[in-house]
């Protein structure tokens, strides 16, 4: 078990030796002999060993045309970590510390400068993700207080998280209003209790209710809380900035325009329509903001230096207008030419027009034009798990039978990986 130390291996061999000795007492005959059971416990050793020393995560080539693939690490980074500036984050950097007072100093003040500017809002901070900053925004804002929601809008985000349980761990208490289809603003207007409540708007990102529905648009909650001097507060969800002009993400809401309709607080994931790392953001009202800076669940959350450097190269892409540079936004973008030029087909693969999504609970109803390959003349569930059984995987998907890998979700150097396994099948 070369490359673990000593130690390690002979904790490594106990534990795998205690499995074994269960399994045995358990099934007394599951082994031939001695030998065979020898030969099993080496194996494992070995396989655990090797498992402990592969670094993690490790590459996979995504050929599902999910953009934001929740299972593949959402937004993909690029050659973000190439553009960062290395030096100041393996040695030492100015991280909380103020060159000009020559004092300690926030770490998300540059953050809080240029989240003002994108989103038209006071300030804004960050946190480890999107659930903690709801988390954090609720039990800055509304602990021990009533938050009134609709009940439409107590949805299951990734993982089973569910919006109702981040709100209780926050310490408020949970008022629902309005029925699964219908809710009115009469319906907040009539539990809303000045000092005593909190509206909190969430953005159904996974799912779409059609039929006899009716919901309060956010404007609407944003006059009714200045009205009754209550805080709005809005997950906005995806982290779609601004006005994208794409057409299939025409229904998707915007941080700024949640900031414009009224909401006092926004928070959402930057990890999905913004494209950068698994964060979450919170913006509003500067004094509001100010708090939950001084909450100290905010120290529990807030972000790393590495995932604030990898953070703040994304938001500088939006301030120069180069967010078209981001891979999600390369991805959603990219009309694809030139992509048939870069593979050499064989007998029974054929290029095919195919639909994407944008995944990370992002438009559920909406795809839109792709580029790919069919795999014909095989079983398509055999193709998908000798792909995805490569060293480096290649995912894909099947579809009518047949296994197909779109290539709007490849990188430039993943198709030389998917060449030669076209060529080795």
């Amino acid at each position: 078990m070369n490359g673990i130390d000593e130690i390690y291996q002979a904790r490594l061999a106990r534990e795998v030796l205690g499995r074994f000795r269960e399994k045995l007492q358990a099934e007394p005959r599951a082994f031939r002999d001695r030998a065979s059971v020898q030969e099993a416990i080496v194996a494992d050793l070995r396989r655990e060993a090797d498992e402990l020393r592969r670094p993690f995560p490790q590459r996979v080539i995504n050929g599902t045309g999910v953009v934001l693939h929740t299972n593949l690490g959402r937004a993909p980074l690029g050659n973000a970590l190439n553009e960062i500036d290395r030096h100041a984050l393996s040695g030492y950097s100015d991280l909380e510390w103020d060159a000009h007072s020559q004092k300690r100093s926030s770490r998300d003040r540059h953050l809080a400068r240029i989240l003002k500017i994108l989103t038209g809002a006071e300030s804004g901070i960050a946190v480890n993700n999107g659930a903690g900053a709801l988390l954090l925004a609720l039990n800055t804002l509304a602990r021990d207080k009533a938050v009134l929601v609709s009940r439409s809008e107590l949805v299951e985000i990734g993982g089973g998280f569910r919006v109702h349980e981040i709100m209780e761990a926050s310490g408020c208490t949970l008022v629902e209003v309005g029925t699964t289809n219908k809710t009115r603003l009469e319906d907040y207007a009539r539990k809303t209790m000045p000092k005593q409540s909190v509206l909190l708007k969430v953005h159904q990102s996974n799912f779409v209710q059609r039929g006899f529905v009716e919901s309060v648009p956010l404007a609407a909650l944003g006059r009714l809380g200045k009205q009754s001097r209550v805080p709005v507060v809005y997950d906005n969800g995806s982290g779609l900035l601004s006005r994208p002009g794409i057409s299939f993400l025409d229904s998707e809401p915007t941080v700024d325009q949640g900031v414009e309709d009224g909401a006092t607080i926004v928070v959402c994931s930057a990890d999905k329509l913004l494209g950068s790392v698994q964060a979450g953001l919170i913006v509003g009202k500067g004094t509001l903001v100010e708090q939950m800076r001084r909450n100290p669940l905010y120290r529990a959350l807030r972000l790393d230096k590495l995932r604030l450097a990898l953070l703040h190269h994304a938001l500088l892409q939006y301030l120069a207008g180069r967010k078209s540079v981001l891979p999600v936004w390369k991805a959603l973008t990219d009309n694809l030419n030139g992509c048939r030029d870069r593979l050499k087909l064989r007998e029974g693969i054929d290029w095919v027009t195919l639909r994407a999504q944008t995944g990370g609970g992002s438009n559920p109803e909406e795809s839109f034009e792709s580029l790919g390959l069919r795999f014909s003349g095989r079983s398509g569930q055999t193709l998908k798990e000798r792909f995805a059984a490569r060293p480096i995987p290649i995912l894909g998907y099947i579809q009518g039978n047949a296994f197909h890998i779109d290539v709007r979700t490849l990188f430039p150097e993943d198709f030389a990986e998917l060449q030669q396994a076209i060529d080795e099948l």
